[in-house]
């Protein structure tokens, strides 16, 4: 098994989902906030009527795109060369 790979994978897999949970949590409280301001929905039907589907598309959608832009920030990588010293090969085994 490639150790290497799956740590690259699992790597790329957790910055993913971590930075689109915390995206589309900060943008679904803004959206219940709305609802219960704007709208005067009561506080369960805000957070289950719209948070919890406004949540689930905005990390569906965050989780789809958000890679090309972590890649260009430098957040992700997918060669496993580079993910740290610990798997540079060593020139005297």
């Amino acid at each position: 098994m490639n150790w290497r790979r799956l740590y690259a994978t699992f790597q790329i897999w957790f910055v993913v989902c971590l930075a689109s949970g915390f995206g589309a949590g900060c943008n679904t409280v803004v959206v219940i906030g709305i609802c219960r301001k704007l709208l005067g929905w009561s506080d369960g039907v805000s957070v289950f009527g719209a948070g919890i589907p406004a949540f689930i598309v905005m990390f569906i959608v965050f989780a789809k795109h958000l890679p090309k832009h972590l890649r260009k920030a430098g957040m992700l990588s997918d060669d496993p060369e580079t993910f740290g010293p610990w798997f540079k090969r060593d020139s005297k085994a």
